[in-house]
């Protein structure tokens, strides 16, 4: 019961915690308050430490179904951003949370099978028939790969979480995934010829080499688009700025002509009424106006300063 409880616990710990570091890297937190976040992270703790408890009795595949789902609704409440991208990066949190799972038993066997001699173990009993200590181990190789994994994976996502769509994740994690489906099948299929299984796992490491490299190509080109989109925002940005500028000139041609134009009937008045000399004043008053405003130009007021 004491190794249940520490085994559970740590599970429970981990599942709670390092998917609300995995979406802090990726999406801004909803909320600033650490007292409101400590509370739901403990209340999932508890929530997953009760559920595990329960898978190790019997109900696998419901107590599953709701860990997925608190793991998702710590994500959800927790941090901003579209539903889309949530559930994007729920999905590539499960991918490889999976990938790290299946390596770490795979390792696991291997190491196993080579300092021990006997095929003990495979993937889909060694949880079964495993003591509390190499359950310990994988689940701990578990949690060291998926922190490798996350810790990589999470700048990459930062540039492309904007682009990237199901469709296109599908084709990056499905050939990971494709040759260790089909070693598992060949493992528990019957086959008279030993040339066959080793024919068709070459068949689907090269499907797999076709399909990651098709995603690749997907992926270069949209992010090309968002490049370009990009530019397109930095091309419009910039016109903003011109138009922001030429009307501010605008106004100002505006304000000189209108200027020009109260002084023109203002000399015209003073010629009118045969005031010479104080049309000639105005003349100098007003040119003397137009070189100081001259001379406070922007360039002349650093030159001043300096």
């Amino acid at each position: 019961m004491l190794k249940n409880l520490l085994f559970t616990s740590l599970t429970s710990l981990y599942y709670a915690i390092i998917p609300v570091y995995f979406s802090a890297k990726l999406f801004p937190k909803r909320t600033n308050s650490k007292t409101l976040i400590s509370i739901t992270i403990a209340v999932s703790i508890i929530l997953l430490w009760f559920l595990h408890m329960l898978k190790l009795y019997g109900y696998e595949s419901e107590t599953t179904t709701l860990i997925q789902l608190i793991i998702f609704f710590n994500i959800f409440v927790l941090f901003k951003g579209s539903a889309k991208q949530k559930i994007l990066s729920y999905f590539i949190f499960l991918f490889l949370s999976i990938l790290a799972e299946i390596l770490s038993i795979n390792i696991y066997i291997q190491i196993y099978n080579l300092f021990i001699y006997r095929n003990k173990y495979n993937a889909l009993n060694i949880y079964s028939l495993c003591n509390f200590h190499e359950k310990l181990i994988i689940e701990l190789l578990i949690f060291a790969l998926n922190y490798l994994f996350y810790k990589n994976v999470v700048s990459l996502l930062k540039e492309c979480i904007n682009y990237l769509k199901f469709t296109l994740l599908l084709l990056i994690t499905f050939p990971v995934f494709l040759p260790l489906i089909a070693t598992e099948v060949i493992h528990y299929a019957a086959f008279t010829n030993h040339f066959i299984p080793v024919f068709l796992y070459i068949i689907c490491c090269f499907i797999s080499i076709l399909l990651f490299i098709h995603a690749l190509n997907v992926f270069k080109k949209e992010q090309a688009n968002l490049n370009r989109n990009l530019h397109k925002i930095e091309l419009l940005k910039k016109q903003l700025e011109m138009s922001e500028e030429m009307k501010q000139e605008y106004t100002k041609i505006r304000k000189w002509n209108h200027d020009i134009e109260n002084h023109l009937l203002s000399l015209a008045y003073l010629t009118d009424m045969k005031k010479t000399e104080e049309a000639e004043k105005y003349c100098i008053s007003v040119l003397q106006n137009t070189s100081n405003q001259n001379k406070l130009t922007p360039a002349n007021q650093e030159d001043s300063v300096l």
